[in-house]
């Protein structure tokens, strides 16, 4: 049971959002209907993490610094999700000063379409 990227286990996510990404225009048809044309549909895959150690920080950001798309996929025992490649993104860093410095981050999935 594990959230890999790139072949990577991430840690468990605190939080896991999914965000259906559609690019479509509307328009008015000569008789008054409105008409979408859907050109692309993807997904947005958030997770956010809280109290990451440094090791944990710096696995996530190597795969960031990698600068191409990775693999994602999840295999929960109530959630499978295929291997679907992505765009990565960081968020939201903020740290926390205990005995050791602990980080809370955002990692956004985007689907490459």
């Amino acid at each position: 049971m594990a959230y890999t990227l790139g072949g990577i286990t991430l840690p468990n996510p605190k939080e896991f959002k999914r965000v259906q990404i559609e690019t479509a225009s509307m328009f008015t048809t000569l008789n008054g209907t409105l008409k979408k044309d859907i050109t692309n549909r993807k997904e947005r895959f958030i997770l956010t993490f809280r109290n990451l150690s440094q090791t944990n920080v710096t696995i996530i950001v190597n795969l960031w610094n990698d600068q191409t798309t990775k693999t994602f996929q999840v295999n929960e025992s109530n959630l499978t999700i295929s291997a679907t490649t992505v765009h990565i993104e960081i968020e939201n860093r903020t740290y926390t000063k205990g005995p050791d410095y602990r980080e809370d981050l955002d990692l956004i999935l985007t689907e490459v379409s």
